[in-house]
């Protein structure tokens, strides 16, 4: 009589996600996954093709907890909702933030990240801020967003710089993240009127 099978391949990229979550990625492997799911390596095995193929899995998820960051509203304002939820994203989930970043999966994360631009660029038809501009400065102003909230949770996710690290709190990172912002965007509107 053959052996029914105990895991389907939804549990084991459910174990790998969590892996990564709490370890990083390079704690990822077919041991820690028949660890995690209090089994031996062999269903695994049986389940997936490669490792490879759950850590592809794994990156791809990551990048859906970042869309659901940036969807949330954090201040009322969507444009600095999106920047805001990356940082905060890189802040909880400082592995799934390194994920996203891993050269190792320059594909996935370019693909990824293209997509994301273009639904973060949909989410702000309506916004006032961005009403009149062409698609061109749309897109301009949404990526030098980015690279200021980039740096901000690159800062934020390494601990590097004690003035990030001492923003204990997630009002205080909004705070300091509205500021800027403001700040940022009155710099740009005087170069674009």
């Amino acid at each position: 009589m053959a052996r029914r099978k105990r895991f389907i391949i939804e549990d084991i990229l459910e174990a790998a996600f969590q892996i990564v979550r709490k370890s990083g990625i390079k704690n990822l492997t077919a041991r820690a996954i028949a660890q995690e799911l209090k089994s031996s390596t062999m269903p695994i095995y049986t389940c997936v093709k490669s490792m490879r193929e759950v850590e592809e899995s794994v990156v791809k998820r990551a990048w859906l907890v970042l869309q659901d960051y940036q969807g949330k509203s954090w201040t009322g304002d969507a444009y600095i909702d999106m920047g805001l939820g990356y940082v905060l994203f890189s802040k909880e989930e400082k592995f799934l933030f390194k994920c996203i970043h891993d050269e190792s999966y320059e594909e996935i994360n370019t693909r990824y990240s293209e997509r994301n631009i273009k639904i973060n660029l949909e989410k702000l038809d309506n916004n006032p801020m961005f009403k009149n501009l062409s698609k061109d400065i749309a897109e301009k102003v949404l990526f030098h967003g980015f690279l200021f909230s980039h740096g901000f949770a690159s800062l934020l996710n390494s601990g590097m710089s004690l003035n990030v690290r001492s923003l204990g709190s997630e009002k205080s990172i909004i705070e300091l993240f509205k500021e800027a912002s403001e700040f940022s965007w009155n710099g740009l509107k005087s170069v674009i009127e």
